[in-house]
């Protein structure tokens, strides 16, 4: 199973929060919808796309293995 670190990299660069992320990336001129965010945030999704990833990636400085860990 695939599981993101969200919640660890976003206490590591001390966002508080899904919306301050939220606004982090609305500011960049990026977009995610709120709910998207609130879903992989909770690993509750079932897929995400690249370009979700990708900004994720983007505002949070760091690489796609910091983000995704297969447990198993």
């Amino acid at each position: 199973m695939i599981k993101n670190r969200l919640a660890v990299l976003m206490a590591e660069k001390e966002i508080k929060s899904v919306s301050e992320l939220h606004r982090m990336i609305q500011n960049k001129g990026m977009t995610i919808s709120r709910r998207t965010l609130d879903k992989f945030y909770n690993n509750q999704n079932n897929n995400i796309s690249y370009d979700t990833l990708e900004t994720l990636c983007i505002i949070l400085d760091c690489e796609l293995h910091d983000l995704l860990i297969l447990q198993k």
